[in-house]
């Protein structure tokens, strides 16, 4: 019951850092939306479920590491986890009982080249985690299909990382119709994935509901560092040893202003953020709590209203290591509305 009300207070902080009650303003990516969709299907029509959809094979996942900041990735992700959530929670109301989601990872048009595994098992196995660690539970089964004959490999590689609870729900299938069938009622399941559903165009994947990805990202579309994410050699850099961290203690001036906190960040491996607030040095307050990051092509900016003027710790860390330091580059800015910066310096704690 301790470890449970502990999660939950993390998340609420999270929650709340976040601004995740109304992640619905948030603007869609674009490139996102149309290089990796993740398509909502709607109810399965068995076992108050409902039925989400991942084209993974088809996604270029270099483009879109090379593409898309770490913080616009999460932000849409966890959008779509709200969402999802929303029609969770219609649907526990409806029927007065538990929801949960099957979710189908199509593996069609996915190939092995030397970087992915460290793909998988690095910044979107990390990314996974955050998502899981502040979502539980939502995942009932999780349906690997179109699977290649390379496939152990990979799950050699990603399964020992996954909780035991959250390995236990993966399936791994070559007959689709007959794997789902006692999940779903198949008139509910879009027919390319064995079910019997077509959308209005007769279209077997149901496009009208589930975006597919195409093609490649194309390389003009990757990121550029410029004045809010220059590149690394414009940021401050630390290194951080195996299971240790570091303070970056920073004081906010009094203003009338709307204060905005802008983080850059680039790790070289994963690395553990936490942010502290408070008007006193001796008694901080936790804001976001630790949680790890993976590392990214990109240099990320994290834009967040501010708690306001006073004392913020931000505490680095190494905690996942046992042997290996980690170099991070960061630039911490406090804004006003215009992305003029206001009054800050940084103090020893």
């Amino acid at each position: 019951l301790d470890e449970a009300a502990h999660h939950l207070e993390r998340h609420l902080m999270f929650r709340q850092f976040f601004d995740l009650d109304n992640v619905e303003n948030l603007k869609d990516n674009k490139l996102l939306k149309q290089y990796f969709p993740l398509g909502l299907v709607g109810k399965t029509g068995k076992n108050n479920h409902l039925l989400v959809v991942e084209c993974a094979g088809r996604i270029d996942l270099h483009g879109i590491l090379k593409t898309i900041q770490l913080n616009e990735f999460l932000s849409q992700r966890l959008k779509f986890q709200e969402m999802m959530l929303d029609e969770i929670n219609k649907m526990e109301q409806e029927n007065k009982s538990q929801c949960s989601v099957i979710y189908i990872l199509d593996l069609e048009g996915l190939k092995l080249d030397s970087s992915l595994l460290s793909v998988v098992t690095g910044p979107y196995h990390t990314l996974w985690n955050l998502v899981y660690t502040n979502y539980p539970e939502w995942v009932e089964t999780l349906f690997i299909v179109n699977a290649p004959a390379f496939i152990s490999i990979i799950w050699k590689a990603i399964g020992p990382l996954m909780p035991e609870r959250t390995r236990n729900k993966v399936q791994i299938f070559t007959r689709t119709k007959e794997s789902l069938q006692s999940h779903c009622d198949l008139k509910y399941v879009p027919k390319h994935w064995g079910g019997e559903l077509t959308d209005s165009n007769g279209d077997p994947m149901c496009r009208d509901r589930i975006l597919i990805p195409t093609k490649s990202i194309p390389t003009n579309l990757y990121w550029q560092p410029d004045k809010m994410s220059p590149w690394i050699d414009k940021l401050e850099s630390m290194t951080i040893n195996a299971g240790r961290f570091k303070i970056v203690t920073i004081k906010v001036s009094p203003t009338n202003e709307k204060i905005f906190l802008a983080l850059n960040r680039f790790g070289e491996r994963s690395y553990s953020i936490a942010i502290y607030h408070s008007k006193d040095l001796k008694d901080m307050n936790e804001w976001i709590p630790t949680f790890l990051y993976p590392p990214m092509p990109t240099v990320d900016l994290l834009k967040v209203v501010s708690l306001g003027p006073g004392i913020y710790k931000f505490r680095f860390g190494n905690e996942d290591s046992w042997f290996r330091s980690v170099k991070l580059y960061y630039r911490i800015r406090f804004l006003n509305e215009h992305d003029d910066e206001i009054h800050w310096e940084q103090v020893n704690s």
